[in-house]
């Protein structure tokens, strides 16, 4: 249970989409549904999260983050609330491109990303951009539930920009933090104004506890994670 001065943040990553499966990465203008695996694990990690005592369920729009927060919302007996700004990073014209096509086709983006500049992907949105969203998004639910649990359902790349923004990590950082798999699980906490990161990508309640880990914006099952291949 949360003391008076203590809120708890769940971050939960949506369930797999075919675009996961194929290494696409989605973004916002792809607005893809669950697999029925997917569905699955949206409906194993609620009964984890019935273990909680959340107060209120925010997600993301888009359908993938949607349909896991309806899914969650079902077992918690909770009306999830749509909230825009805990959408995926807008990659504009890297939308549905693999790695290896976004590699070969957009070579100088990618180097300044990973050298931590400041690079509308695509076309679209900048990680500064979508960390500053999600940061704001994140504290304005925790200011309105003081003192509660709460449930935000995101995406990978914009969850990471969260727990980066949490731990105070350079862009250059972020890129070495690994984005878990589908419905991986993490616990931010924030007291007397600072955010602490308690727990990240949990997915225990998958495969045995077999630590699941991203290909593109889908999920491989604790292979290791090649250049590029975390959102």
């Amino acid at each position: 249970m949360n003391s008076a001065d203590t809120t708890t943040l769940l971050l939960l990553r949506h369930g797999e989409t075919e675009w996961n499966l194929s290494g696409r990465w989605q973004g916002q203008a792809a607005d893809t549904p669950l697999t029925a695996l997917g569905r699955e694990q949206a409906r194993i990690v609620a009964g984890r999260l019935r273990s909680y005592p959340i107060r209120a369920i925010y997600s993301s729009d888009l359908l993938r983050a949607f349909e896991t927060a309806q899914i969650a919302g079902q077992t918690l007996e909770l009306t999830p609330i749509p909230d825009p700004a805990l959408r995926e990073s807008d990659i504009g014209a890297w939308t549905g491109l693999t790695w290896d096509e976004i590699t070969a086709r957009y070579p100088n983006e990618v180097a300044a990303m990973y050298a931590g500049q400041e690079v509308r992907r695509g076309g679209g949105e900048s990680y500064g951009e979508l960390q500053a969203r999600l940061a704001a998004a994140a504290e304005g639910i925790a200011a309105r539930h003081a003192g509660q649990t709460v449930l935000l359902v995101s995406h990978g790349a914009a969850l990471r920009s969260l727990v980066a923004h949490v731990l105070d990590a350079s862009l250059a950082q972020m890129h070495r933090i690994a984005i878990g798999g589908n419905t991986a699980l993490s616990v931010v906490q924030m007291r007397h104004g600072h955010l602490r990161l308690i727990s990240y990508n949990d997915t225990a309640h998958l495969d045995d506890g077999v630590f699941q880990e991203a290909n593109a914006e889908g999920a491989g099952l604790g292979q290791p994670m090649r250049a590029g291949r975390s959102e």
